[in-house]
């Protein structure tokens, strides 16, 4: 009696194992994501190469030689390369400055005169233009944006107050 309650209860187990092994393993979205594994480790800069640490914080100018702003981000795809500049236009100390992206291949990245660091960044456009331009926003000030905009949707709930005489 004892040995038929055992192998049903082994049959039973056995056919549920594809079904917990399906479920432990078919799911995409794993996190933390997978280590890419590259096997690659540079040992030194090479000549056309640039340190995003001189990018960033690097002097724009226009074509003109007008100061623009400064390099404030940098904006990297998932294959690490780079697609965006974030220019800080305008302002005093902060005060006044907007963001705008523009593309890396439209950077004009000016070497110093050793050549071991970045002198300044060149734009073909101008300031004025920069400062038309939609203001550059990242995913937290999106979402800030968009927590802020449903709260403001919401209409106000209607309190009424009894006063006891």
């Amino acid at each position: 009696m004892l040995t038929r309650h055992s192998a049903a209860a082994a049959i039973a187990l056995c056919a549920f194992i594809p079904a917990l092994v399906q479920d432990s393993t078919g799911s995409t979205d794993l996190w933390p994501p997978a280590v890419r594994a590259t096997a690659a480790y540079p040992i030194r800069q090479d000549a056309h190469q640039w340190l995003g640490s001189n990018l960033v914080g690097a002097r724009v100018v226009s074509a003109s030689n007008q100061t623009i702003g400064k390099v404030a981000n940098l904006v990297i795809n998932e294959d690490g390369a780079i697609e965006s500049a974030v220019i800080a236009v305008g302002g005093v100390l902060g005060i006044g400055r907007k963001d705008v992206a523009v593309t890396y291949k439209s950077l004009n990245i000016v070497r110093t005169q050793a050549g071991d660091g970045i002198d300044h960044v060149t734009l073909a456009a101008e300031k004025s233009e920069l400062k038309r331009v939609a203001e550059f926003k990242t995913l937290r000030q999106q979402r800030n944006d968009k927590t802020v905009r449903r709260r403001d949707a919401t209409p106000p709930t209607a309190v009424s107050l009894q006063t006891s005489e």
